[in-house]
């Protein structure tokens, strides 16, 4: 009777899991599709700093996002965010301790993307993509 009594609370239990409920992966009704949906924190004085954060997220990237941010991320894509090739021969100039992390899905792709200014590679990196970032802050 015991061993019954366990496989009827299984299968109740694997019913009832799989019927919904509370599945955080399916879409919510009340959270729109994001083209960019992203957090952004970024330490003006390396990794033992304050941290400065702000999260993105946009139904629509470029001139008609209704948001300002939005409509300036136009022609991001998750690819300008990879990290500099590694061999890549870089200028040995050293912009500051900031550093900065991005992460979330941009165009239906997961992003984790790590910035900081320590040579002339890194510092393009960071001013390509400063329309995230904003400006690298000055060494100090």
């Amino acid at each position: 009777m015991r061993v019954r009594d366990t496989a009827v609370g299984c299968v109740v239990a694997l019913v009832l899991g799989s019927c919904g409920g509370d599945d955080a992966s399916e879409p919510s009704a009340s959270k729109p599709d994001l083209v960019a949906d992203l957090t952004v924190t970024v330490r003006a004085d390396g990794n033992a700093g304050p941290a400065r954060r702000r999260t993105i997220q946009c139904e629509r990237l470029g001139p008609k996002a209704a948001d300002a941010t939005c409509r300036s991320l136009a022609g991001l894509g998750a690819d300008q965010l990879e990290p500099v090739p590694s061999g890549t021969a870089c200028t040995q100039i050293f912009g500051g301790p900031a550093v900065a992390r991005v992460q979330g899905e941009l165009h239906g792709k997961p992003v984790d993307a790590r910035f900081e200014l320590s040579n002339g590679c890194e510092i393009e990196r960071w001013d390509r993509n400063r329309v995230l970032l904003g400006d690298a802050p000055a060494a100090g």
